[in-house]
């Protein structure tokens, strides 16, 4: 979802662009790296954003004890069958979906679960 008129005015973690967050993610119903709706979660940080005079600070979740490969792998997939954008590669979204993903292998396999 994005926002009009909206700053990011504090980064936020894991190269999370604050500003690609849909409502749900912000309101911490979805996991801020893959999307998928949490069951268990874990804490990330927080973003803050701000529209107009008005700050608000958000906590961001993901999935507990970590996204899987499954559902980080899925979100990506789900979200480039949509947009025009992920087609040039010039989707701020759509990347973060991705290092998601990446970061989600790299942690199977150094558990060597994968």
């Amino acid at each position: 979802m994005k926002r009009d008129q909206s700053a990011i005015t504090a980064p936020g973690p894991a190269g999370i662009d604050p500003a690609a967050l849909t409502r749900e993610q912000l309101l911490g119903w979805r996991c801020a790296l893959c999307g998928t709706l949490l069951t268990g979660d874990r804490p990330l940080g927080t973003v803050t954003l701000s529209q107009g005079p008005t700050l608000t600070t958000y906590p961001l979740w993901a999935c507990d004890p970590n996204c899987t490969t499954e559902n980080a792998w899925r979100a990506a997939l789900t979200h480039a069958a949509g947009c025009e954008a992920c087609r040039t590669g010039e989707c701020a979204t759509g990347q973060r979906l991705l290092n998601a993903y990446a970061t989600a292998i790299r942690q199977e396999h150094a558990e060597g679960t994968g």
